[in-house]
């Protein structure tokens, strides 16, 4: 996994610039301590810039991209596979449900609604998962338990969806119910985005069967991947 934390302050989050901490805490890509679990580890990008041969970072022991024990956190176990897919960043992905929290007019509207239309069905670029409105619209409060109660709703109406790495890998829509123990949070409520992957500091939480719900908000936590495919 990628649990590398560029700090500009000192090892813990700080405040800094008046931004509760957000102007200095960074995932950074392409790298790993060569392990699938560990918590966040605090590397200087001055130490990063220096590295050679199969020399780890004098903190954490974090190795990069193009070192040898670097590619074995990638999807090929070399330099040319895919980077970053357990841990580093939550990465934001193109799938809602269609549920008309305030969320997905504030944070995602130029995906989900066309106009002032909130688009309810899947589209080429966009995947729309049924939820159980009874439980959870726009109406319903936004507490915890409520958020709880939508998961697993949610997750248990989409018993004939594969191909996502969701149904194929777990056994719940809450809680860590993956193959490996992984995060698998379906979304509801307001938390109507699927994200993926798991951030610096969730440890053995992350991993590429990992899912979670999210608003859809900026955070340093989050990201996106952009996709080519071929013609």
């Amino acid at each position: 996994m990628n649990n590398a934390n560029l700090n500009s302050g000192e090892n813990t989050r700080t405040n800094l610039a008046g931004k509760s901490g957000v102007d200095s805490v960074y995932a950074i890509t392409g790298m790993t301590g060569g392990t699938t679990d560990g918590e966040e580890i605090v590397v200087k990008i001055d130490e990063i810039r220096t590295l050679t041969g199969n020399t780890p970072t004098a903190t954490g022991s974090m190795y990069s991209w193009n070192q040898k024990n670097g590619t074995k956190a990638s999807t090929t176990g070399n330099m040319t596979g895919v980077y970053d897919m357990s841990g580093g960043i939550w990465e934001k992905t193109a799938s809602y449900i269609a549920n008309e929290n305030v969320n997905m007019i504030n944070y995602g509207k130029s995906m989900t609604y066309e106009g002032d239309i909130l688009k309810t069905t899947s589209t080429k670029y966009t995947m729309v998962y049924p939820h159980n409105s009874d439980i959870d619209n726009k109406d319903i409060d936004n507490t915890l338990e409520n958020l709880a109660t939508a998961s697993i709703a949610n997750y248990n109406l989409n018993t004939k969806i594969y191909g996502d790495g969701i149904r194929e890998v777990s056994t719940s829509g809450l809680d860590a119910t993956t193959w490996k123990g992984e995060y698998s949070h379906f979304i509801g409520l307001y938390g109507s985005f699927m994200y993926r992957s798991g951030a610096f500091w969730d440890s053995s939480y992350t991993g590429i069967l990992a899912f979670h719900r999210d608003g859809g908000y900026s955070n340093f936590g989050h990201g996106f991947r952009p996709v080519v495919i071929p013609i």
